[in-house]
Parts: C-alpha cells; structure tokens; sequence
C-alpha cells in the first residue's frame, strides 16, 4: 500500500505547492514530487511528520480512514469540519468566521 495518492491530496486541500509543503517539512520539491509519482516513499519519520503536519493518522495517510478507535472520533470530527471549511472560498469562511464569533460573544 502506497502513501504518495494521499499526500497529494492532502497538499492539494491544503492549497499548497510541492514547494510550500517541501519547505514545510525541510526537504526539496523533489522529494514531494517523487512521492506523489511514486519514484520514491517518504522514510519513518517523514511519514510522522507528514502526518502530524496534515493533521491525519498515519493509518490515514496510508488510506485507512475507516480505521479510527473511539477515544479519537472527536479528532475524526474537527478534521472532517476542517476537509469542509477548506474547500470554502475566501468570501464564504469569512461568512462562517462570522457566524462562528457569534457563538463566543
């Protein structure tokens, strides 16, 4: 099983170039771009920090969504709210931002 699909598709519901998550993660665009073709894999502790950068289990980023243990599905929530409120535009988060203060006041 192969993590290079997934990472693309995080970076790209991040809104970020190879280069942006390359510098992210103190690598190259290179690597990224190996990856996501599947020239090359990440090693361990890239994986880790590939993980903990997107916000995703490692089970996730090797395409096991369905595997998710109780005690986390919180965590399973607030990461299905940010999938959502990325694939927002400017306008329509600002409009949410709005909403949401609203219930701080």
């Amino acid at each position: 099983m192969s993590v290079i699909p997934k990472i693309r598709e995080l970076r790209e519901e991040a809104q970020l170039t190879q280069s942006e998550l390359a510098r992210e993660l103190s690598t190259s665009q290179r690597n990224v771009s190996n990856w996501e073709t599947g020239t090359s894999e990440p090693d361990l502790a890239t994986v880790c920090a590939l993980a903990d950068f997107f916000g995703v289990s490692i089970d996730e980023l090797f395409g096991r969504e369905g595997v998710i243990p109780p005690a986390e599905q919180m965590a399973g929530l607030d990461r299905l709210l940010i999938k959502k409120v990325r694939s927002l535009t400017d306008g329509q988060k600002a409009a949410l931002l709005s909403f949401l203060n609203s219930f701080f006041a």
